[in-house]
């Protein structure tokens, strides 16, 4: 498993894609004992699902992935996938399970405007039971024009510290004109803003972050009235 790791991080151009899995599975709390609904919105190649098939034998998984052959990809570990469904859909249409008990978002939303990660965030948040907990790893802006650029030179020397020669780097430049990234700060303030308890930043490296929030027990503590996107996007 870890030499399939370091494979696809020089294949999707994650320099600490190890670091990130490992971080995405302490933020799920859960006891291998429990029966819990896990839903995953996007993966590596499965990598991930058939980690927490592993730790969770009992859990209700369903991994979703919005291109046919990034599912099929996925579906290559028969002997640990007996507990998990695999269903194509966009994270932003398709009807997640709920109520879950943790929703995992992995690189999932950097190609999203700032309005789709907000309803991303909304979708989850809505399906989640109280206690419930969503965890997002996602590639993140710089809070600023100076950090921004660090980390960007900070990702391509350890793209080349794994291996990836200056075609993959190249590859990897072409690829990242289309993301539309969000500042940390932005990401941990669009979650507290929908509802989600404890919003916290568990891992950082460079422009990689995974993040969590939960879904309050107390229903006092939840949002009484919907918000708007708009009115989001105002605030920032």
């Amino acid at each position: 498993m870890e030499g399939d790791v370091l494979e696809h991080a020089r294949r999707i151009m994650v320099p600490d894609l190890s670091g990130i899995l490992d971080a995405v599975l302490q933020e799920v709390r859960l006891d291998s004992a429990a029966e819990p609904t896990v839903c995953v919105l996007g993966d590596v190649a499965g990598l991930l699902t058939a980690m927490l098939a592993r730790r969770l034998p009992r859990a209700a998984i369903t991994l979703i992935e919005p291109a046919d052959d990034a599912l099929a990809a996925a579906q290559v570990h028969p002997g640990e996938q007996a507990n998990v469904t695999f269903r194509a859909g966009d994270p932003l249409r398709v009807r997640l399970p709920k109520p879950a008990d943790a929703v995992i978002a992995l690189l999932a939303a950097h190609h999203m405007t700032d309005a789709q990660k907000i309803d991303l965030y909304s979708r989850t948040f809505q399906s989640l039971r109280p206690g419930g907990v969503l965890i997002h790893a996602t590639r993140i802006a710089g809070e600023d024009e100076v950090l921004h650029q660090r980390q960007h030179w900070t990702w391509l020397a350890a793209l080349r510290a794994i291996g990836v020669d200056e075609t993959g780097i190249a590859r990897a430049l072409a690829a990242c004109r289309d993301e539309r990234l969000s500042p940390l700060s932005t990401h941990l303030d669009w979650m507290r803003q929908i509802g989600l308890a404890h919003a916290d930043c568990g891992y950082r490296r460079g422009s990689y972050a995974v993040l969590s929030g939960e879904m309050p027990t107390d229903p006092q503590a939840r949002p009484r009235n919907l918000f708007s996107v708009a009115r989001m996007l105002k605030r920032d």
